[in-house]
């Protein structure tokens, strides 16, 4: 089985990704922050996909993505951002230019199943 950690500061979108992800037989692992997501690499097993919110308080997602991918090289093709500022230039030009899919926020879930199965291919 798969292990996906969800990385939002929004409880209700972590619940949402949780049940789509859980629906196509993925297990979840949650996160609210950028380092209770750190504390969890940590302490568990290395996921094989992170789907993580690019704005949150404290440490932003893009943030996070270079601690990880310091910690963890085999991530680095195998994180998804969601994002409700999906059409904010500033948020997109940065993400682009780290070559990570970036996904709107509630646009379309199976969007996201999809960007997990591909990122899965990369293993």
């Amino acid at each position: 089985m798969t292990t996906v950690l969800v990385v939002d500061d929004e409880r209700d979108m972590r619940r949402v990704l949780r049940r789509a992800l859980e629906g196509e037989g993925h297990r979840v692992v949650e996160a609210e922050s950028a380092s209770a997501a750190l504390d969890a690499l940590q302490s568990g097993d290395a996921p094989d996909v992170v789907v993580c919110d690019v704005l949150m308080p404290g440490q932003s997602g893009i943030a996070f993505y270079g601690e990880l991918v310091e910690r963890m090289p085999s991530l680095k093709d195998r994180v998804i951002f969601l994002t409700g500022a999906a059409r904010d230039r500033s948020v997109h030009d940065e993400i682009e230019a780290l070559g990570v899919p970036l996904l709107a926020k509630l646009e379309d879930l199976q969007l996201v199943v999809d960007a997990v199965r591909v990122a899965l291919l990369r293993r």
